[in-house]
């Protein structure tokens, strides 16, 4: 009789203790269905600026998303626009893709435009460029953006007070931007001594904190494109020259020198650090691009790799997804194509309207952006339809 009072009273013990454990596990719903089995990060929650420009910001949470990729970007889809009202030349994400940065300018607005992804909240804008910003960029931890303009000058911003940090001087406009992968150092592309013909175009590295000056790497005529490697190893440059060059990032000793047919208006490089794709143009006739090409390199060998051609405009920006699967490219004429890297064959293509002068991808790889001569911002992901 004990036995079977002390069995009872196990079984008691046991049910309640399933009970208080289910109670705590929560059910995640996501916001879209995956086409395969859940695995894809969610972006955190967001970050709540406390003063940007005027703006107040409340936490928002961003969706969980499906990852752009090779198998994904047939679901490729529009789902939110904002206007800048001028041409959109660069955009920018935080690194856990809550914030949106975009700027440009043409004749008027050379403010930089924030935004807050959720809920699509306008965050206020950064003031103080006279002139074009052609390049922003976030720091690796999210604290600072940089900006660069025609007015030859760099900013360095508190985007979430919007307050100036610093403002660094040129000889000549500064055209491209970017942090290394561990923060530490800012690069500044742009011109440099304009009255050189011989070698006027540079990127300057600077001590992020300090902002002292570390190295200068030398080039001709501007630097419209740059990057560095995802492994901070190397620093790749180039643009208006012909010329992509790539340098090892510690001392500035040059590895190779790529060159193509005409100018090159931005790179990317693999999340390998293996590939660098250089957007440009195959054919001009009377200065016009009548046919706009990427041009694909080995950055360990030096090798040209391939050429996509077929673009009816120069190609203004590319980018690799997070994964390395796709390669994403948009053209002037508003052409915005997407290639599997496994072959390098097309698997996607959209004409949003306006010719796109930028894009980005968040660092989660869930959302695209999009900007260019309608001065409108465009924001993509990945829409299941079951």
């Amino acid at each position: 009789m004990k036995q079977r009072k002390w069995f009872l009273a196990m079984i008691a013990f046991l049910l309640a203790a399933l009970v208080l454990d289910a109670c705590s596990f929560s059910v995640k719903v996501l916001s879209t269905p995956t086409v395969s089995p859940p695995t894809e990060p969610s972006l955190s929650p967001t970050a709540t600026p406390t003063s940007v420009a005027q703006t107040a910001v409340f936490p928002s949470v961003t969706p969980t998303l499906i990852s752009i990729r090779a198998d994904t970007i047939y679901m490729l889809e529009v789902f939110e626009s904002f206007e800048l009202g001028d041409v959109v030349r660069s955009v920018a994400f935080t690194l856990d893709g809550t914030i949106l940065a975009a700027a440009g300018g043409n004749t008027d607005d050379f403010a930089i435009h924030l935004w807050e992804v959720a809920s699509g909240q306008s965050l206020g804008t950064l003031d103080g460029h006279t002139s074009i910003v052609w390049g922003v960029a976030f720091s690796p931890d999210g604290q600072m953006l940089a900006s660069v303009s025609s007015d030859k000058t760099a900013k360095v911003w508190d985007w979430r007070n919007g307050t100036l940090l610093k403002s660094l001087d040129f000889p000549g406009e500064v055209s491209s931007v970017s942090f290394s992968p561990d923060g530490q150092t800012l690069a500044v592309g742009g011109v440099d001594e304009p009255q050189n013909q011989i070698q006027n175009a540079a990127i300057w590295t600077f001590s992020v904190g300090s902002w002292k000056p570390l190295l200068k790497f030398p080039e001709y005529l501007n630097i419209t494109a740059m990057a560095y490697s995802p492994d901070g190893r190397w620093l790749v440059g180039g643009g208006t020259s012909r010329n992509v060059q790539v340098w090892q990032a510690s001392d500035g000793a040059s590895l190779f020198t790529f060159n193509h047919a005409h100018q090159v208006s931005k790179i990317a490089i693999s999340p390998d650090s293996s590939t660098v794709a250089a957007a440009t143009c195959e054919t001009t006739v009377n200065d016009l691009c009548m046919e706009g090409g990427v041009w694909l390199w080995d950055l360990r060998t030096g090798r040209l790799i391939q050429k996509l051609k077929e673009f009816p405009d120069g190609v203004e920006s590319v980018a690799f997804s997070v994964d390395g699967s796709s390669l994403i490219a948009a053209s002037r004429d508003g052409t915005l194509r997407v290639y599997a890297t496994s072959d390098y064959q097309p698997r996607f293509e959209a004409t949003p309207g306006g010719g796109i002068e930028a894009l980005a991808l968040s660092p989660d790889g869930g959302l695209l952006s999009t900007g260019g001569t309608n001065g409108e911002v465009q924001l993509w992901k990945i829409v299941y339809h079951p």
